[in-house]
């Protein structure tokens, strides 16, 4: 297999801006004519993506195989996924992005649905068929809203990512073409490695203490989570309580000191700097641009 080109936005980009940490919604056409329609072969570290083609071919080559997708249809590239495209210039359609870490939140410890979003999934769609066509609906619903400006954008998008992936785990198995993306036994393990950071729900337990409670050494849980996610075990424990604080720091009546300390960060002023490296400002800014005083 070709050495994975990492991106940690679409292709060429190395940010992506989401909706409530969770979406970002693009066309397909104007992304792949930018490219001369042709994108080259690379992975994402924390999205996952969900390409809906109205119009047009595209010829997929994922994690070394070939694919001719014609519309409409839809198919998924899980994140850590090697995968390129060439697409005929009448191409029309969208990209959905959904954060890795806002649908870990999301599914919380539903494995079944997890383990289905490891696998690359391609389906034309049949109206014939109403799982298939609630689901091609919920699409356009979740694009609707997000392209639109109605009160309560950021919940109804929540809400409708919720049910895109419940519709999107319902389509029958014998109307998709699914293929395997990791080792299962890497997954068991990396699923379980989740469910302990949301069960511990506390920074300080350290990736020791995480590796001893899954009987592997911490070399062994570090491979799982560059095979897996791309990322070392702290950089995954890092993402995770970073996107968890930005959902406390919404409730107006915790302090910054008391957020901390609920994450499990002994100490106040080493959460701030953290919070920082990784967003690019400070608890308090980030409270005052999402209009929390």
């Amino acid at each position: 297999m070709k050495e994975k080109l990492y991106f940690e936005g679409i292709f060429g980009k190395e940010q992506i801006e989401f909706v409530r940490e969770i979406i970002n919604v693009s066309e397909v056409g104007p992304t792949f004519r930018h490219y001369g329609w042709k994108v080259a072969s690379h992975a994402h570290r924390n999205t996952f993506q969900l390409f809906l083609i109205e119009e047009g071919t595209i010829e997929a080559t994922i994690n070394d195989e070939e694919f001719t997708i014609e519309a409409k249809s839809f198919f998924t590239i899980p994140k850590n996924v090697l995968h390129g495209f060439k697409a005929t210039e009448n191409i029309r359609g969208w990209i959905i992005n959904l954060s890795d870490v806002a649908l870990e939140r999301i599914l919380a410890l539903d494995t079944n649905i997890i383990f289905a979003l490891d696998e690359v999934t391609i389906a034309k769609f049949d109206f014939d068929d109403i799982l298939s066509k609630n689901f091609y609906t919920t699409i356009h619903k979740c694009i609707d809203e997000y392209n639109g400006n109605l009160p309560a954008k950021d919940f109804a998008l929540e809400y409708l990512v919720g049910m895109l992936l419940i519709r999107l785990y319902r389509i029958p198995r014998m109307q998709v073409q699914r293929v395997k993306s990791f080792d299962n036994a890497y997954k068991l393990y990396y699923r379980r490695f989740w469910q302990l950071i949301k069960e511990h729900y506390s920074f300080k337990i350290t990736i020791q203490e995480y590796s001893n409670e899954l009987n592997i050494s911490t070399a062994y849980l570090n491979r799982i989570c560059q095979n897996v996610a791309g990322k070392s075990p702290k950089e995954i424990i890092t993402e995770y309580f970073v996107s968890e604080a930005k959902c406390q720091l919404e409730v107006a009546e915790m302090s910054i000191a008391d957020t901390s300390y609920q994450l499990g960060f002994e100490d106040p002023n080493y959460f701030t700097r953290l919070f920082k490296s990784k967003t690019g400002i400070t608890p308090n800014k980030y409270r005052k641009q999402i209009g929390v005083k």
